[in-house]
């Protein structure tokens, strides 16, 4: 047997097992099945015009790069309570992505960003079908960048605003 021939039946076996597995799940678990499954299928694209990647829990969460350095969060399954708004981590971490990614426009070749802290005031529910964050650097120090970033839903309302330190090297 060749290379090939044992790649495809590992794929094969791989695929019965995860069938068999979707057999006994409710409606709303293979919902969320589907999600998790589309958020693989749907590969981010290569870099290109000096975008930088989406991480994979990034994608899982619904974020996606918006242009002027804004971010968007599409509010679904993945990133609302149990009382269908947007769950309060899911805002930190868009607020924390869409900070990071606008340092990462204005890093050397080699640069890394680390948040070192960040502080998220909610102000309104977060609802409807997305979010927007518009971060905006406040002080770019020697090795610190200092940030913030409002998030609003897409009626225009306010829903959390950001304050991060973060570290750059």
């Amino acid at each position: 047997m060749n290379e090939s021939n044992g790649v495809n039946t590992d794929r094969s076996l791989k695929k019965e097992s995860i069938a068999n597995i979707l057999e006994g799940l409710s409606v709303q678990q293979l919902v969320e099945v589907e999600h998790l499954l589309a958020t693989y299928k749907n590969k981010p694209e290569e870099e290109q015009g000096g975008k930088v990647m989406m991480h994979l829990f990034g994608r899982f969460a619904g974020l996606k790069q918006l242009d002027a350095g804004k971010m968007e969060m599409g509010l679904g399954l993945q990133n609302v309570n149990t009382y269908g708004v947007a769950q309060g981590g899911s805002i930190y971490t868009l607020a924390d992505v869409a900070i990071g990614f606008k340092i990462l426009e204005r890093l050397l070749q080699g640069q890394k960003v680390f948040t070192l802290e960040m502080k998220v005031n909610f102000i309104n529910k977060g609802v409807g079908t997305r979010l927007i964050a518009t971060p905006s650097i406040l002080r770019w120090g020697k090795s610190t960048v200092v940030a913030e970033c409002t998030i609003e839903d897409d009626g225009g309302e306010i829903v959390a605003k950001a304050l991060g330190t973060f570290y750059v090297r």
